[in-house]
């Protein structure tokens, strides 16, 4: 029962770190024009990535269609409270499930 508490803090917690690289990505948006690519932030659960995925501003929004997917690097989904929806060679797109997911939907200031 402890190990299942755990792992639904630990979504959590993600869902909110993402939602902080979420509103860096939301500021990078309203700055650049409305074609080409941009650099946007990892939007991965980890807190100490640094890098920087390239996405057209239509491919970000895309994404962003939904409160409870994120764009990140290759490689940097966490199985545990998330699902790859989606991959080129240049990102992926992962969907938060359960509390992570809700947390994701909660956060969204887009949905406010």
């Amino acid at each position: 029962m402890a190990h299942m508490l755990n792992a639904g803090v630990r979504a959590v917690k993600a869902a909110r770190n993402q939602a902080l690289w979420r509103e860096i990505n939301e500021r990078i948006r309203s700055l650049a024009e409305d074609s080409g690519d941009v650099n946007f932030v990892c939007e991965c659960a980890n807190l100490e990535c640094t890098e920087t995925i390239h996405l057209s501003v239509a491919e970000y929004e895309h994404v962003r269609g939904s409160s409870k997917r994120f764009p990140i690097a290759l490689g940097h989904d966490f199985p545990a409270f998330e699902d790859v929806v989606a991959a080129d060679a240049r990102y992926a797109v992962v969907e938060k499930k359960g509390k992570a997911g809700k947390e994701a939907a909660r956060m969204d200031r887009r949905v406010r």
